[in-house]
C-alpha cells in the first residue's frame, strides 16, 4: 500500500509538559492519505504518527511515552466533519461513537520498556464521521510506581523429576475411565500384583489454554482422585480396578446464564499419566457427608449443554477456524442431541458462514414447530474480499418432551448457484429433569444465590446407582454419601460454586488409550539459559549436532523435545501456548534481566494451519500460532511471534513487544534436518576437514570473502515507481548506517521486458539476480509484488532458479518485504521461501520474509526499521539472526502498532550470527593524490577493532576492489504507469586483487586501466580482510580519479592465457558436466582491464559461437596475491547440453592489447558411468610412468582398479586406490616398473585394463598397451 502525503493539518507538534506527577501531552494530527490496495484509490486517512487498522478501518494514532506507570485523567480533543469525498471511503461501515485513549505497556526486558497511547482517529455521531484533529490529554502517575511484580510464579521441580515410573494415557471423550489389573499387565506396566496405593493418576487438563500471559495456566502436573477397588487386602491384583474422571481437549465454559465451549485448536485428545510409585501418598478419594445440614431448596432439574463442532476445512488454508458441514449440492441437515426428560425451554446459539458473491444469503434454523430465518450479507466479488461472513443466531425454544430433540437447518442461496453456507458451531443448553440415563450421569450444578447454605439434589430413576462424585476439582474429587428411597436418591451439597457432579453405575468404564512409557524429565529446573532448541523427538540427533555448533561459540544451549513440554506445561496435549508457558518460565525466573532471560528460542520442525493433522499430511512438526481471523486475506496470518511474547500481561495484541529471538527451520525430515545443520555448519565455522572431497565450482571452501561486503537490493517495476523508491530510500540508510557495504541495485525496471507465451518477463534481470546470489552477498532485499512461486509478475525470481543455486559458502540473509513468499504453513506446497532455506548447497542462510498478503506501507517502514538494525553491533561483535528480529521488529511496535508486520517471520536459526566483518580496514596513505589512468598506485593501510586500536597480531589476506566514479543509470519506465528515473551505483571495478596483511598492516600496488572515464571525481575503495579465524571491512572513497599518465611506457602486447574447465588438469577436448567451472589464468606486465567503460574492451566469453549471448566477466576476475600482474576468472557456465561445445574468452590488459583463446569440450550425461581418454605418460617409458583417464562423474569417490598383464595373459602387477576428483580429468597414478613383488620387470611390450567402479556400483573398464625400455 502506497501513499501520498495530505496534509490535513500545518504541522505534528508534539508538547509535553511534565510536572512531579503529571505528564501533558497536546498535539496536532498530520495525516496522509493511503489506498486500499495498490490498485485503488487513495482515499483512506492514517495518522502521520501511527498506523491504518486494517480490521475495522480506522485510522490509530500513535505516540510512545516512558514506562512510568501512568493513568488518564482528562481527554480533551478537537475534530472536523469529513467532507463527502472522504466518506465516501467508508460507506457501510460502523465506527464507535467516541474517541478512547488506551495506554498500553511495550517490555522487551526489565532494562527496555515504554508505554504507547493509542487513540482511535474516527467517530460516528449524530449520523455524521468525525476525524480526530487535535487533543490534549492530561497523565496522572500512580501514586504505586513501583516496577510491576511479576505475577506468575513457577516450580522448580517437575513431578515426572521422581526416579519412579511414568506412562502416558489418552482420552478422546471426558467422562469416568477405567484401569484394572490386566490393562497393567497387557502393557507392560507391571508383571505382578503391587500395593494398590502405588497406583496414582496425573493431570492438569483444563483445555486449550489461555493466550494471555498471567491467566491461570498449568504448571506442572498434579495428583488426580482415584476411586481404588481392591477388595480391601491393599493389594492390586486380579479382578481389581480403578476409576478415575478425565476432560477432553475440549474445555466447557459458564457464564453465569448458559454453558459454552472452547475448541482446542491444537488437540483432539486429552491425556493423562499414570505413575507407580509405592512412595508416593496415594490421592484416593474421601467421602464427604452433608445430609444432615438444614438446606434451603430442593434441586429436581439441571442445565445440560450439548454442541457439534465437526471441524473438516479451512477456506483460506489459514487461521484458526475450521468449518463443518457444506451446504451445496445438500442444503439441508439435521442435527440430533441426545437429552431426555426435557422440561422447560432450551437456549441454542448457531454460528453460521456463508459464502455469496453478490447477493444476502439464507439459514433457515427449526426445532419443536419454532421457525427462523438468518441473513448473511454477501462477501462482495472484489479480490481481497472476505471468504465468508459470518452469523450468530441465539433463541430460546419452549421444550417438546415428547418429540426428538431435532434441530433442522436449511441453506438458501438466494438464485447465486455458487454460494455456499457452512456450520461452526451449535450449542444446545437444555434444562432436563435430574433423571438418571445412563452409567455415568453427569450435571452441573450453578451457585446459588444462598452462599452459605445447602440444597437439597434428588435424582430419580437412580435405583441403581452406586456412587456420586463431586468432580469440581479433579484434585479433590469428592465421593457424596447420599440417601436412597425407591427409585430416587437425594443428598445435601453447597452449591457457593458452579458445581460438577457425576453418578457412577457399575464398573464397566472405558479404559484410556496406552501411549507410551515417559522417561524422567525435570524441564522446570531450567533457568539462565541463552538458546533454547525445541525439536521433534524425530529430529533430535540433528538437533544436538546443532547444539554443539552454538556451545562452541559460547552459547549455553539446551535441545527439549515438544512432547516434554506438552507434559509439563498442558498436560500432555499438544498446544502452542505450552511452549510459550515454557519459555515464559525461563523470562519470569530471570526477573526480565536481559544478562539472563535467554536470547534464543529455535522451532526444529516445519509447521502446518492444519495444527490437529484434521487433513492427515502430517506436516505439523511444531504447532504455529494461527490468528482467529480465518475469513479475511487481508486479516488473517500465522506468526510465530506468538512464542516470543513473554511478559506480563502480553499476548499476541499488535503492540506487544518481542522479549526472545524466535526462528523456525521448516524440516520434514531427518534427512532435511542434517542437511540444516551442515548448511549452518558451511555459514559459521571454518571446517576444512572434508576439504579435499568438496565438490562445488566456488574457487575457496573458506567462509569468508568479499561477498561479506555486497548488499544486493531489487525492486519490482509495479505501482508507479513505489518499489524503485523504497529501495533508493533503504539504499540511502545503508549508505549511512554501513558505509562500508558495496550496495548492488537490481532494478527490474532498468532491464528490458519480453513478452512471452507464458506472459511478460525480464530475463536479464532474473539473470542478474541468480548471479550475485550465486556470487554470495551477505544481504538480499526484495521489495514488490509476490508469492508463494517467487517474485513479481514477470517472475524475476522462481522456484527452479532457487533449487538451483549452490553457494554454500557464501549464503545470504533475504529480507523479503513481499506478500507470502515465505508461507511455511501450507502442508501442500513448498513456497519459494522455504526452498531459499532448505536448498542445502546454498541458498539463504535465514530468511526475513512474509507468511501471508501484506501492505507496501507498513512493509516500507518495516523495511527501514530494518536497517536501523541489522548493522549494529553488541558488545563489538554483529548481532544474531533472532537480535536483529527482535530489534526490526520492537522499533516498529513503537510508532506503528500494524498488525502486517506479524505476518514477517524469521526462518532460519536465531542464534546464527550475521556475518557482517567485526573489524575495520583503515588506509592510511596513497603514493598520489588523484590516480590518473596508466599510473601506477600505492595504498598503505592497516587493520584495527571497535575501539581504533590496531590489530598488530594479525596476519591473513586483504582483498581490494577499486572503483571508478560512481555511474550513472536510469529505469527504462516500461509499465505505463512507470517513470523514467536516475539512480547511481558503483559499478565499473578497475583493480579486484588481494595482498597479504602482515602485523595487522598492509599495501596494495596495481596499475589503472586506460579506459577509466577521463573527467575528474571521487572513486571507491572496498577493503575485505581475513585470516581464517576473524574478518575485518572498510572503504576509502576520498581518492580522485580522472585523467591520463602522459608519462606510462608503452606496451603493445596482449595477456598470456590458459583454460581449463573445473580443475587444471583438464585439456581442450575433454569431457564434462554440464554446469562446469570455467577456470582463466591470466598473466599481463601491466595488469588486466576489468573497468568495463571502453566500448570493446571487456572480458568477453562466448560459448558455441554465438555472439548474441555473450558474457561479460569483468567482474569475476581477480588478481593473485601480492601482484596485479596475473590472476584468475572463475566463472560456473550455466546448463549446457549434452555433445560437443566450443568456448572462445577475450581479454584485454590496462593498455587495451587483447588476446583471445579457445577451448573444446564434450558435455556428458551423467546418469551412467563413462571412462574415455585412457593413456599412460610417459609411453614408453624406462624407470616411471603415470595412468591418466576422463570420466563423468565428477565428485564422485571412484574405486580404481588397474591390472598390468604379459602379453602372454600373466597378471603381473595390481593397483587398486579409492580416488575423489573435483573434475573429470584424474591425476597421475604412478608406477615405477615394479611387479606385486617389488621385482623389475624385463623389457617388453606390456598390456593394462584400467576400471573405475562408483559408488552407485556401475563400472566401466578400458584396456591399453604400453613398452617398457631398459
Amino acid at each position: 500500500m502506497k501513499y501520498y502525503k495530505v496534509l490535513i493539518l500545518f504541522f505534528l507538534i508534539p508538547i509535553f509538559g511534565i510536572s512531579q506527577n503529571n505528564l501533558e501531552i497536546q498535539k496536532k494530527i498530520s495525516y496522509n492519505k493511503i489506498s486500499w490496495t495498490n490498485n485503488s484509490e487513495k482515499n483512506l486517512l492514517c495518522p502521520e504518527n501511527g498506523y491504518f487498522d486494517q480490521t475495522n478501518f480506522q485510522p490509530v494514532y500513535q505516540t510512545k511515552i516512558s514506562s512510568e506507570k501512568y493513568t488518564i485523567a482528562s481527554f480533551e480533543f478537537s475534530e472536523r466533519k469529513l467532507n463527502y469525498e472522504e466518506k465516501k471511503a467508508y460507506l457501510g461501515l460502523i465506527f464507535d461513537s467516541t474517541y478512547v485513549p488506551i495506554i498500553k505497556l511495550q517490555e522487551q526486558n526489565s532494562e527496555i520498556s515504554n508505554q504507547i497511547i493509542l487513540i482511535n482517529c474516527l467517530r460516528f455521531h449524530n449520523n455524521e464521521l468525525y476525524l480526530l484533529s487535535s487533543f490534549s490529554l492530561a497523565l496522572k502517575k500512580s501514586s504505586n510506581n513501583q516496577a510491576v511484580k511479576r505475577r506468575t510464579s513457577f516450580l522448580n521441580q517437575s513431578v515426572l523429576s521422581d526416579g519412579s515410573d511414568w506412562y502416558k494415557l489418552s482420552n478422546f471423550s471426558s467422562g469416568i475411565y477405567k484401569i484394572d489389573y490386566n490393562f497393567l499387565l497387557s502393557n507392560s506396566i507391571i508383571t505382578s500384583p503391587i500395593e494398590s496405593n502405588s497406583i496414582h493418576i496425573f493431570s492438569n487438563n483444563n483445555g486449550l489454554l489461555s493466550t494471555v500471559n498471567n491467566n491461570s495456566r498449568p504448571d506442572d502436573l498434579k495428583q488426580q482422585s482415584l476411586f481404588v477397588y481392591d477388595g480391601g487386602d491393599g493389594v492390586f491384583s486380579s479382578g481389581d480396578y480403578i476409576l478415575f474422571y478425565l476432560n477432553s481437549s475440549d474445555r466447557i465454559n459458564w457464564n453465569g446464564q448458559n454453558f459454552s465451549h472452547t475448541k482446542h485448536t491444537y488437540s483432539d485428545s486429552g491425556y493423562c499419566f499414570l505413575n507407580i510409585n509405592q512412595n508416593r501418598v496415594p490421592n484416593n478419594l474421601d467421602s464427604l457427608n452433608n445430609n444432615l445440614q438444614n438446606y434451603i431448596e430442593t434441586i429436581t432439574k439441571f442445565k445440560d449443554f450439548e454442541y457439534i463442532n465437526d471441524d473438516k476445512l479451512n477456506l483460506l488454508k489459514s487461521g484458526s477456524q475450521w468449518f463443518g458441514d457444506v451446504y451445496d449440492l445438500t442444503n439441508v441437515y439435521t442435527y440430533d442431541f441426545p437429552f431426555n426428560n426435557c422440561v422447560d425451554s432450551s437456549h441454542i446459539k448457531l454460528r453460521l458462514m456463508s459464502k455469496s458473491n453478490y447477493s444476502s444469503a439464507y439459514f433457515y434454523p427449526s426445532i419443536f414447530n419454532v421457525n427462523r430465518s438468518v441473513s448473511i450479507a454477501s462477501t462482495g466479488a472484489s479480490y481481497y474480499a472476505d471468504v465468508g461472513k459470518i452469523a450468530v443466531d441465539e433463541f430460546n425454544v419452549v421444550n417438546d418432551p415428547i418429540a426428538p430433540f431435532e434441530l433442522r437447518l436449511e441453506y438458501s442461496n438466494n438464485g447465486a448457484p455458487s454460494s455456499k453456507g457452512y456450520l461452526d458451531y451449535i450449542e444446545v443448553n437444555c434444562i432436563r429433569e435430574l433423571r438418571v440415563d445412563n452409567q455415568q450421569f453427569d450435571f452441573y450444578l450453578p451457585a446459588s444465590n444462598s452462599l452459605n447454605s445447602f440444597s437439597k439434589i434428588n435424582i430419580q430413576n437412580s435405583s441403581s446407582v452406586d456412587m456420586v462424585w463431586d468432580i469440581s476439582n479433579l484434585f479433590d474429587v469428592k465421593n457424596i454419601i447420599f440417601q436412597k428411597t425407591l427409585d430416587s436418591l437425594s443428598f445435601n451439597s453447597s452449591l457457593d460454586t458452579l458445581r460438577h457432579f457425576i453418578a457412577v453405575t457399575g464398573n464397566s468404564f472405558p479404559y484410556p488409550k496406552f501411549e507410551k512409557n515417559v522417561l524422567n524429565q525435570n524441564l522446570h529446573s531450567y533457568s539462565n539459559l541463552d538458546m533454547i532448541i525445541i525439536t521433534p523427538k524425530e529430529f533430535i540427533s540433528a538437533a544436538e549436532d546443532l547444539k554443539i555448533i552454538h556451545q562452541s561459540d559460547g552459547l549455553d544451549v539446551i535441545v527439549v523435545t515438544d512432547e516434554e513440554i506438552y507434559n509439563e506445561f498442558s498436560s500432555g496435549l499438544r498446544d502452542a501456548t505450552a511452549i510459550k508457558q515454557f519459555l515464559r518460565m525461563l523470562y519470569v525466573k530471570a526477573s526480565g534481566n536481559p544478562s539472563s532471560i535467554p536470547k534464543y528460542c529455535l522451532l526444529f520442525g516445519d509447521g502446518s494451519y492444519d495444527n490437529r493433522n484434521i487433513l492427515g499430511h502430517n506436516n505439523n512438526k511444531l504447532p504455529i500460532f494461527e490468528s482467529s481471523e480465518s475469513l479475511s486475506v487481508t486479516n488473517t496470518y500465522a506468526s510465530d511471534d506468538y512464542f516470543a511474547i513473554l511478559s506480563d500481561g502480553a499476548s499476541m495484541q499488535n503492540s506487544d513487544f518481542l522479549n526472545i529471538g524466535v526462528g523456525r527451520l521448516v524440516v520434514n525430515d531427518l534427512v532435511e534436518a542434517n542437511d540444516m545443520v551442515q548448511k549452518i555448519r558451511n555459514y559459521v565455522s571454518e571446517d576444512n576437514s572434508n576439504a579435499g572431497e568438496t565438490c562445488s565450482n566456488t574457487t575457496s571452501n573458506s567462509i569468508y570473502g568479499p561477498w561479506r561486503n555486497k548488499v544486493v537490493m531489487v525492486s519490482d517495476d509495479e505501482d508507479n515507481n513505489a518499489y524503485f523508491n523504497d529501495i533508493e530510500i533503504m539504499s540511502g540508510k545503508i549508505k549511512s548506517n554501513k558505509p562500508t557495504a558495496n550496495i548492488i541495485k537490481i532494478h527490474s525496471d532498468a532491464y528490458a521486458q519480453k513478452s512471452t507465451t507464458v506472459g511478460e518477463r525480464i530475463p536479464d534481470a532474473s539473470a542478474a539476480i541468480n548471479q550475485k546470489v550465486q556470487d554470495g552477498a551477505l544481504l538480499v532485499n526484495y521489495i514488490g509484488h509476490g508469492g508463494e512461486t517467487g517474485w513479481a509478475h514477470e517472475q524475476i525470481l522462481t522456484v527452479p532458479t532457487i533449487q538451483n543455486w549452490n553457494n554454500n559458502k557464501a549464503m545470504p540473509v533475504f529480507m523479503t518485504a513481499t506478500c507470502e513468499f515465505g508461507r511455511f504453513d501450507d502442508h501442500d506446497r513448498v513456497s519459494a521461501g522455504e526452498y531459499v532455506l532448505l536448498n542445502k548447497d546454498g541458498g539463504g542462510i535465514g530468511l526475513f520474509t512474509t507468511t501471508r498478503l501484506v501492505y507496501a506501507l507498513p512493509n516500507e517502514y518495516l523495511n527501514r526499521y530494518f536497517y536501523d538494525t541489522v548493522f549494529d553491533f553488541i558488545d563489538q561483535k554483529p548481532q544474531r539472526l533472532g537480535d536483529i528480529y527482535v530489534g526490526t521488529k520492537n522499533k516498529f511496535a513503537q510508532y506503528s502498532a500494524d498488525r502486517n508486520y506479524r505476518k514477517f517471520a524469521l526462518l532460519g536459526d536465531p542464534a546464527i550470527r550475521f556475518a557482517i566483518p567485526e573489524f575495520t580496514v583503515k588506509i592510511d596513505s596513497f603514493n598520489k593524490d588523484t590516480v590518473r589512468a596508466l599510473s601506477e598506485v600505492r595504498a598503505f593501510g592497516h587493520l584495527e577493532d571497535g575501539f581504533g586500536t590496531r590489530l598488530s597480531d594479525f596476519d591473513g589476506k586483504v582483498f581490494l576492489t577499486f572503483y571508478d566514479k560512481e555511474s550513472s543509470l536510469h529505469t527504462l519506465g516500461t509499465n505505463p504507469s512507470s517513470d523514467t528515473l536516475q539512480f547511481k551505483m558503483w559499478q565499473n571495478i578497475i583493480y579486484k586483487g588481494k595482498s597479504s596483511v602482515s602485523n595487522g598492516a598492509f599495501n596494495f600496488l596495481f596499475k589503472v586501466p586506460k579506459d577509466i572515464q577521463y573527467n575528474y571525481g571521487l572513486s571507491r575503495m572496498s577493503f575485505y580482510a581475513e585470516n581464517g579465524s576473524v574478518d575485518a571491512s572498510g572503504y576509502n572513497d576520498s581518492l580522485i580519479i580522472g585523467g591520463i599518465d602522459t608519462n606510462a611506457l608503452p606496451d603493445e602486447n596482449g595477456p598470456e592465457l590458459d583454460l581449463f574447465l573445473n580443475d587444471e588438469n583438464f585439456v581442450s577436448g575433454g569431457i564434462s558436466n554440464s554446469t562446469p567451472l570455467l577456470i582463466v589464468s591470466v598473466f599481463d606486465e601491466n595488469g588486466i582491464n576489468t573497468v568495463g567503460n571502453g566500448i570493446g574492451h571487456d572480458i568477453e566469453l562466448v560459448i558455441d559461437n554465438d555472439l548474441s549471448n555473450s558474457v561479460i566477466l569483468n567482474n569475476y576476475y581477480e588478481a593473485d596475491l601480492d601482484t596485479y600482474k596475473s590472476g584468475k576468472i572463475n566463472f560456473e557456465l550455466s546448463e549446457l547440453s549434452a555433445g560437443e561445445h566450443t568456448l572462445k574468452i577475450k581479454v584485454w590488459d590496462n593498455y587495451n592489447n587483447s588476446s583471445t583463446r579457445e577451448l573444446s569440450f564434450i558435455v556428458v550425461e551423467e546418469t551412467e558411468i563413462q571412462l574415455k581418454n585412457v593413456l599412460n605418460y610417459p609411453n614408453p617409458f624406462t624407470t616411471q610412468t603415470a595412468f591418466y583417464f576422463e570420466h563423468n562423474q565428477n565428485c564422485n569417490f571412484l574405486d580404481l582398479s588397474i591390472q598390468i598383464y604379459t602379453v602372454s595373459g600373466k597378471v603381473i602387477k595390481r593397483i587398486n586406490r579409492r580416488l575423489h576428483n573435483e573434475g573429470f580429468r584424474s591425476d597421475g597414478i604412478y608406477w615405477d616398473g615394479t611387479d606385486d613383488f617389488g621385482e623389475a620387470i624385463a623389457r617388453g611390450v606390456y598390456i593394462y585394463n584400467l576400471s573405475i567402479t562408483n559408488e552407485a556400483g556401475q563400472k566401466v573398464d578400458k584396456t591399453q598397451t604400453m613398452f617398457l625400455l631398459k
